[in-house]
């Protein structure tokens, strides 16, 4: 869906920036995930695994963070990674020329044509830039299992314990959810369907176990 813009032009070079483009996707998310495992390493603790799907992307690893500062860190450093790579792209993007036009004579009459050798290039830097910082944005989103739910959890058990912190967090992961789904349809309508987390349904489970006294979070796993 996210790269629907490139291969919907319908020729070989909007095929070409789509299959470029769904590369530059996992390959995001896996730098995201990794940035999550080197912090994690720096603090001594090890990645058992790291998973790669349509949906997104999941570091696991083999005991939780002895220190709360360390569980920030780790969290904080996927969303960083992001929006470091959707810099370096928008640096990138405002170093390519700009085109040269070339003028061709047909009947004695000029017309300007424009290559696209440099617009390719163009056009995959600005949707690296923009999905980057896109999930950048999306995943400071306070919600489960997002990694800005884990920060504001952490803040918030702190202070009123696991139980507040996960209403909180799943009662506005649910609000933003509700926004996801109308921001779908929306866009579906539009003819450029964008969807992004977080899910509707993993944060009313993560409500309803708050409530009957159960809340917390799987600090053995991050996901994107």
């Amino acid at each position: 869906m996210l790269a629907f813009p490139f291969w919907s032009i319908g020729n070989l070079r909007g095929l070409a920036l789509a299959g470029l483009f769904i590369a530059v996707i996992f390959a995001s998310v896996l730098l995201h995930e990794l940035a999550h495992a080197v912090v994690a390493k720096r603090y001594g603790l090890s990645a058992l695994r790291i998973d790669i799907h349509p949906l997104g992307g999941l570091v696991q690893f083999w005991y939780q963070p002895l220190k709360r500062f360390q569980d920030f860190a780790i969290a904080l450093a996927g969303p960083m990674s992001n929006l470091a790579i959707g810099l370096v792209a928008l640096v990138l993007l405002a170093s390519v020329p700009p085109l040269e036009p070339t003028m061709i004579e047909i009947d004695g009459r000029l017309f300007t044509v424009l290559t696209h050798e440099k617009r390719f290039v163009e056009q995959l830097l600005r949707g690296s830039a923009y999905l980057n910082l896109g999930l950048c944005a999306v995943n400071l989103i306070p919600a489960f299992p997002l990694d800005g739910g884990k920060l504001l959890y952490l803040v918030i058990d702190k202070r009123w314990g696991p139980r507040v912190a996960a209403l909180i967090v799943s009662a506005l992961g649910l609000a933003f959810a509700s926004v996801s789904t109308f921001a779908f349809i929306g866009s579906m309508l539009a003819g450029y369907p964008i969807w992004a987390p977080p899910g509707f349904v993993t944060n009313w489970r993560a409500f309803q176990s708050a409530r009957r006294g159960k809340g917390g979070w799987n600090r053995n796993a991050l996901e994107a």
